[in-house]
């Protein structure tokens, strides 16, 4: 089959109105901020992915320039033959430019996205399943995942109602300080049941808030604790005793590396993030890498909904990938953007049938929500 070549590369910025803000440590969200990458061949296939852009709200702005400036002048007139060795073609081009502007994060973020939507457009080309891509042959067709983001006030209540929209497994926000973090862990466990529980601290512990919250990590018989201190804070991780919940990292690294040296300092659950490095061409060998390392490999989607379809298919073309994050209370991404449902039966998501992520966004969608 002759390869295709790329006919344009663009993003689209969407804004989706919450009915409830998002409150965190980073700010507060009272939308959903949604970069789409778009790229069209020339024989009509059209590839979507996501660019990773929920903090701060400038961030999709830079984020869109650099597709714009440096990547779309890459790529057009390209042979679409292999999308990972685009994806090191981007990264070649834009590694000084990183280097200079002191903003490796944003490229990679830019350029992750671009590769979902080569792959998903090599994919459609070629009349697969994403996953099938991938995977080189047949894959599964649901991927478990966990609802995420639950809290954090009203945990045990968002815990019943993703329970209700058929999740299994759970993962609640500890970002109010010590009072109020004893009672969420008190409200998701009490509406858990024996149910798998997470927590995510988004880097908001310190060693003190930590160690008057330990005893009740421990008896809310957590699954992992993600990402307690800041990232760059080694040490910190360093100390992480033996009886508190595994430690869960990854989200925040850059590449193969940055997952690598994860799980060099003990992490036990890794999550890398595709939209916001790696893609499917580098988010390929950092799930092998965690596999082989004997982690658990879970990727990280707190985004839209193509982000999390990319992240599922990844998943199913991965022998030994373990869960899916993806949001638990109401996401505009899910059910006002695209034109298929976004099923969860049994704490499982149902891809999509049809080639590349199977699903695109509705029109009238990118109208009605454009930033």
């Amino acid at each position: 089959m002759t390869a295709r070549r790329i006919r344009r590369v663009e993003t689209v910025l969407l804004r989706l109105p919450l009915a409830r803000p998002i409150v965190g440590p980073f700010g507060t969200l009272d939308a959903r901020p949604n970069l789409l990458a778009r790229i069209e061949l020339d024989g009509g296939a059209v590839g979507w992915g996501e660019i990773w852009g929920n903090f701060p709200p400038w961030g999709p702005q830079e984020r869109a320039a650099i597709v714009r400036h440096v990547l779309a002048p890459l790529l057009v007139g390209e042979s679409l033959d292999d999308a990972a060795r685009l994806y090191r073609r981007m990264h070649e081009r834009a590694r000084l430019l990183a280097n200079q502007w002191g903003a490796p994060g944003p490229v990679h973020q830019a350029i992750a996205g671009i590769d979902l939507a080569l792959w998903d457009a090599l994919a459609r080309e070629r009349g697969l399943p994403l996953s099938d891509l991938v995977r080189g042959g047949a894959s599964a067709r649901a991927v478990p995942v966990y609802a995420s983001g639950l809290g954090p006030a009203d945990a045990g209540r968002e815990v019943e109602a993703a329970r209700a929209a058929g999740h299994t497994r759970f993962k609640c926000r500890l970002v109010r300080g010590l009072a109020a973090d004893r009672i969420t862990l008190a409200e998701a466990r009490a509406a858990a049941g024996a149910s798998p529980l997470m927590a995510d601290a988004n880097q908001t512990f310190t060693a003190e808030s930590f160690a008057a919250l330990r005893l009740d990590l421990v008896e809310a018989r957590l699954g992992w604790m993600e990402e307690p201190f800041p990232v760059d804070d080694v040490a910190a991780y360093a100390g992480w005793p033996a009886d508190a919940p595994p430690l869960a990292c990854g989200e925040n690294e850059r590449g193969l590396g940055g997952i690598e040296a994860v799980i060099a300092f003990g992490a036990r659950v890794i999550q890398p993030d595709i939209t916001k490095t790696g893609g499917i061409s580098e988010g390929r060998p950092m799930g092998q890498a965690a596999i082989a390392a004997g982690r658990r490999l879970c990727f990280h989607m707190y985004g839209g909904a193509l982000g999390l379809l990319a992240s599922a298919h990844l998943a199913a073309a991965l022998d030994g990938s373990d869960w899916c994050e993806m949001d638990g209370v109401p996401n505009p991404t899910y059910t006002d953007l695209l034109d298929a449902e976004i099923a969860v039966r049994g704490g499982e998501l149902v891809l999509p049938p049809g080639p590349g992520l199977g699903v695109a966004p509705r029109a009238d969608a990118l109208v009605r929500f454009a930033a």
